[in-house]
């Protein structure tokens, strides 16, 4: 299922014009997560680093944690939103309570952490939340700007 998550990421965010630039499988582990996310950041080799899995309440999913950290800004409706897409999917309340995500702006990237889900959520994920707002919250994390509306 690992396989099949990862290269529905890729293909929806391809399909919405969207350039991947690598796709990576790491261990969980907090150092791992955070190795990547200072090598990708310092060496400027992406605007986005999706984190998929790893963001659940067990005792080794550390990816919100690692990304709560080290964000210089946290997007704070991020985790909100996408549990609300649960909701529209008449997941039962507990699952919805207990399933994190988060995203922030670290060294000028957007960093997303999402639970791994079903194939159905994750495609609806993608097209509803991180489609919608990858180009604005990577323009404002890199540095380029606000829109002219948030002036």
């Amino acid at each position: 299922m690992r396989d099949d998550v990862a290269k529905l990421f890729v293909d929806e965010l391809r399909a919405a014009g969207f350039q991947v630039v690598r796709s990576v499988t790491v261990n969980r582990e907090k150092e791992f997560i955070e190795q990547l996310l200072l090598n990708v950041t310092v060496g400027n080799e992406a605007d986005a680093i999706i984190l998929v899995g790893g963001s659940g309440i067990g005792p080794r999913d550390h990816a919100c944690e690692v990304v709560d950290r080290l964000a210089n800004r946290r997007i704070e409706g991020f985790g909100e939103e996408y549990r609300r897409l649960l909701r529209g999917d008449d997941e039962s309340v507990v699952r919805v309570v207990l399933t994190r995500a988060t995203a922030g702006a670290y060294n000028g990237c957007l960093v997303v952490a999402m639970p791994r889900q079903t194939l159905g959520l994750v495609r609806r994920a993608v097209q509803q939340l991180l489609v919608p707002i990858l180009p604005e919250a990577v323009r404002i994390a890199t540095g380029m700007g606000h829109s002219p509306e948030s002036n």
